[in-house]
């Protein structure tokens, strides 16, 4: 089995290769031809910012469990697959330097089959004292197109019993484990404590996931998305996961810059960016 620079073993028998970050202050990344997808970054400290499941699946049609997978045309469940199509996709690489890479993908013959738009997605990572990850949806075909989108971020944690995640309060959200009810977060710091899918609506640019790892934060901040969604299997969710290992709960928290309460509408040519920056403390 080989390794990149950044420590990641290349999966055994999944054919797909990937790109590697590095940055002089010894940090570095690691993005996926396949999905387009960061499944690693670790800090110039050495800690690794990003769960990825010992049991994610890389094989064609499969999502990765963990680091960051990218959501579109469609969040959630509906007409199209969960979370859309990019994920379960090969990218190509347009541009790499040590620092930074951009992937790009376009509408083909079966992405038309499930959604008739032409489309540009491009991904660029660039890698410095944190990690900003920019996604850009182009239209270009004729006819005006909607979608929602993510970045579904698997941040690890230490304990997820003991993480907190500030800058939710006062926020109305949408509790898909009550049936889709909302709710206003009353609490100053959110602990999860049992199975937590939740839509937070029109949040903050910044969040901080406390005890991240270890005694560490981690900053997140965006713009152009506008939602924030939080996300954990807990134990009984784990266990029915076959790409998780069932104790993994506890290592993970999905804190996601989403773009869901208020759907992107792109006409003809027209360009949309969401970004996140994510910083270490």
């Amino acid at each position: 089995m080989t390794r990149d620079p950044t420590g990641y073993p290349d999966q055994p028998g999944s054919g797909e290769d990937a790109v590697a970050l590095v940055h002089p202050s010894g940090a570095s990344a690691r993005i996926t031809h396949y999905g387009g997808h960061v499944v690693s970054w670790v800090d110039a400290s050495g800690r690794e910012r990003f769960y990825l499941s010992s049991r994610a699946q890389f094989g064609q049609g499969k999502s990765i469990r963990g680091g960051i997978p990218v959501v579109f045309p469609q969040f959630g469940t509906g007409p199209l697959p969960k979370h859309g199509f990019l994920r379960t996709r090969r990218w190509s690489l347009i541009a790499h330097v040590y620092t930074s890479a951009t992937f790009r993908i376009t509408d083909d013959e079966q992405t038309r089959a499930l959604w008739p738009y032409p489309f540009i997605a491009e991904l660029t990572v660039n890698l410095a004292d944190m990690l900003t990850v920019s996604l850009t949806i182009t239209n270009s075909g004729d006819s005006p197109f909607s979608f929602t989108a993510a970045l579904h971020n698997y941040f690890a944690v230490t304990d997820v019993q003991l993480a907190t995640v500030r800058g939710l309060s006062g926020l109305v959200y949408v509790d898909k484990m009550a049936a889709g009810t909302r709710s206003v977060e009353e609490a100053p710091d959110l602990h999860l404590r049992g199975q937590t899918d939740r839509i937070y609506i029109s949040g903050p640019r910044q969040v901080t996931i406390s005890s991240a790892v270890g005694s560490s934060s981690t900053v997140v901040g965006t713009d152009g998305f506008g939602d924030w969604v939080v996300w954990n299997p807990w134990r009984e969710g784990s266990a029915s996961l076959a790409d998780m290992d069932p104790q993994d709960y506890l290592q993970m928290m999905c804190v996601e810059a989403a773009r869901i309460s208020d759907p992107v509408v792109l006409a003809p040519s027209a360009v949309w960016c969401g970004t996140e920056v994510i910083g270490a403390t």
